[in-house]
Parts: C-alpha cells; structure tokens; sequence
C-alpha cells in the first residue's frame, strides 16, 4: 500500500489493482494512517480517526485482529472491498460448505471463493469454535464477534442450510468453485500469472523430458507437402468432426498412420533457450511457449507395433517403449472403455503435464493454463484425425494411478490430465 498526496490535497491510497481517495486530511491524520500500514493499532488509539476507519474498513483496506484475555484469536484479512451484508444474521449457523480451512506456515486461514475476506485463525480455542455446536453458543462474547464476523464475510450460513436452496449453489462442488475463483481473479498479496517466481531458487524444468530408457521405435516423417494437397479443407475438417467411438478391429490403425497423427499434432518443431527457460514450437498453442503436455500411447490393436504402453518422444518423432500390456495397463484400457461406453479402444492416448514446466513460472492460474492446453490440443487432435480419415473421442476422465504404477512417475511432478481414444473408422461410422 502506497499513500500519495493529490495537487487538490486530497490523499490516496494506492495498492495495485485498487485505489481510493480518503479525501484532505491533516499531518496528523497522515502519520496515523502511515502507522496503519506499518503496525497494528489498538482501536482506542483511533478514536479521533473512526470516521475513516469505516472508508478503510469499507474499503477493504484494514485488517482487524480480535483478541480475548490479551490474546489474538484471529484476524479478518479483507481481499477486496468490503460486500455489506443487508440481511439480519439468523440465530443458527453452520460453515459455507464452500468454506476452506488450510495451514499457512502455523496458524490455519479459514476463506471461501464466496467471500470477500479470509479470516486468519490464531490459536486453537478459535479453530475449536468452528464447529456446529460453538456457532450456535452465544456465551462467550469473542465467539459472538467471530459469529457475526463469519456471517459478515460469507463464511457462514444460516440453518437449514441456504446453499442448498437454490440452483446457482448446488450445482457448485466445492473444489470446482474454488479453482474458478482462484485461478480467474488477483488477490493482493497472491502471486498471479507470470511471474518466474522460483528462478534463481529452482531451475527451470527442461523441454524435453529425460528418456525412459526402453526399446525405441521410430517414426518417418509424413509428407506434409502431399498431406496439403490431399486434405479436405478446414470447413469440410470443422463441418465434419465427430466423435467416434467404435473401431474397426478388422481393419485396424497402422503404424503409419499413428506415427503420421503424432507427427502433425504434437512433434516438436524447434525449441529455444532464453534466460535458462526454453521455449516449444508445436502445432498447437501454448501459454508461454512452455508446451508442458506430453502424450503416452496405450496401444490395443495397431498393425505392426507390439500391445503396451509408450511414451511420445516429440522431439525426436519415436516412441518409447515402457512396458507390455500389464494390470496397470489393461486397466487404463479399462477406464478408457467405461469413459467412452463402448469397447477398449486400439489406442488410448494419455495426455500428461509435466507442472513444473508451467508452474515455476506461472502462480495461482498455472492448472487452468494447463487445462485450456488440453482442450487446445484436443481439437487439434480431432482436426487431424478427422482429416486423415480416424476415429477420434475426447474422453472425460480416466485412471491416473493406474498411470502412475505403471510408469513408476511421480504424479506431483507428472500425471495425466487428459485421455483420448484413436482407431480406424468402421464400415458404416457411428457413434
């Protein structure tokens, strides 16, 4: 928080990405407010100041710190303006079940995506009062504030339970609500977007990812050339994807034409080193030219490649064999069917990201970026298989610890977020 004095004397407050003018104020005035943003004040000390402690306070501009018997038991840390509650608070509370409770360093932050503050908990008598029979007990005169407190930012509801009375709040879980909040808005004091926070702590994860040590098969490169002058045109390509979900086992994908699909969505066409970082060029977009997906093909039923599981190498346009079909292995198959309501694939095509590749640069909204990098490369996928004449189907979810047993990665450092099945077209095409 900045404080600057207008020509007009008029002075403001300044905190990126908000401002707000407290209008003329004395010398003394000024040194008091200056102190606020060093130091925490008791309230009787700011007796003479409380008309703008309510701007501050509307604001979004104070934290205020409870104490009980000459302790701090917790701390309102606004995260935005202030949104006035209108409505009476009702006799019986419970927690938003929106309401999160994690540890920052020792004490536990209590927030919620609905809220307008968080309130940071400073001993375990406060963590104690969250529960369902303490929120209803109005003995305690702290445990009275911190009700009203709760109810004021969101962080309770009345009984019976609010959020299930209406559409706009059941259809909300928890978690999904909380990623959209976090990863769409800045929040003072939160790392947001690009920042390159962990350079000069961490290094940067490399582009290509250390080979996995297995029997190799290489690809030959298509004919992009030949491929312009034979594919349909990208209305026909648009007008005409589908998704697929039945395979002609008779006739089933070549490998060819699964290292050709590779090939035109996801090789790797240069890469560059700036600062220690590198960068990708892939046919599909990527934030930051990071390029953190990797592809790993469960093959079912290709002509002329052996069942198992394989790693895409991109840069070099091969695959990497990892293992023969095991447990693990039928059991991505498995969950590839189940997603698809329909028969195991001839290929189940695994998209993982490696996070670090996004993550050391990127805070607060690296999982979205990655998210927005599947759904890019879905429909890159989709175009080329539709223009090669494939079967392709986007599937919704699959068995990430089957992945990881079978590959043995750590999923905090790689696991997949995306799955895809691949095959020959049927005779008669259908759904």
């Amino acid at each position: 928080m900045a404080g600057i004095a207008a020509p007009d004397a008029s002075y403001y407050l300044l905190s990126w990405p908000h401002s707000m003018s407290m209008g003329r104020l004395s010398v003394e005035q000024q040194a008091l407010l200056h102190r606020l943003g060093r130091e925490a004040i008791p309230v009787k000390e700011l007796r003479d100041f409380e008309a703008h402690l309510d701007l501050l306070r509307a604001g979004g501009w104070l934290h205020v710190t409870v104490t009980c018997d000459g302790r701090d038991l917790y701390t309102v840390e606004p995260e935005g303006p202030e949104v006035p509650r209108t409505d009476e608070m009702p006799p019986d509370l419970a927690l938003s079940r929106f309401a999160i409770a994690r540890r920052d360093g020792t004490e536990v932050v209590l927030e919620s995506p609905r809220s307008w503050c968080r309130v940071r908990l400073h001993t375990s008598q406060a963590l104690a009062w969250l529960g369902p029979s303490r929120l209803a007990d109005d003995d305690v005169p702290a445990l009275r504030r911190l009700r009203r407190d709760l109810w004021g930012a969101g962080l309770a509801v009345s009984q019976p339970d609010e959020e299930d009375a209406q559409l706009s709040t059941c259809q909300w879980q928890p978690h999904e609500l909380w990623f959209h909040h976090r990863s769409r808005t800045r929040w003072p004091g939160t790392p947001h977007g690009k920042s390159d926070w962990a350079a000069g702590t961490f290094d940067a994860p490399a582009a290509r990812r250390a080979p996995l040590g297995g029997e190799v098969v290489s690809f030959a490169p298509p004919d992009l050339g030949r491929a312009r002058d034979n594919d349909p045109s990208l209305t026909a390509v648009l007008e005409d994807r589908r998704s697929v979900r039945r395979h002609d086992d008779a006739n089933p994908l070549s490998v060819a034409q699964l290292g050709d699909f590779l090939y035109r969505c996801a090789r790797d066409r240069g890469i560059h080193r700036v600062n220690g970082v590198d960068h990708v060029n892939r046919p599909f977009p990527s934030g930051g030219a990071m390029h953190e997906l990797e592809i790993y093909t469960v093959v079912r039923k290709v002509s002329g490649l052996q069942p198992g599981l394989y790693h895409y190498d991109s840069q070099h346009h091969r695959l990497e064999r990892i293992t023969e079909t095991t447990l693990q292995v039928r059991r991505l198959l498995r969950a590839g069917a189940m997603s698809a309501a329909a028969s195991e694939p001839q290929v189940l095509l695994l998209i993982t990201a490696r996070f670090g590749r996004v993550m050391w640069q990127y805070r607060s909204m690296a999982y979205s970026l990655i998210m927005k990098h599947v759904g890019v490369l879905f429909q890159t996928m989709y175009l080329v298989a539709t223009a090669m004449g494939l079967a392709p189907c986007a599937l919704g979810g699959g068995d990430h610890a089957a992945f990881a047993e079978a590959t043995g990665l750590d999923p905090l450092e790689e696991g997949t977020v995306g799955e895809f099945s691949l095959g020959s077209l049927p005779p008669e095409t259908g759904r």
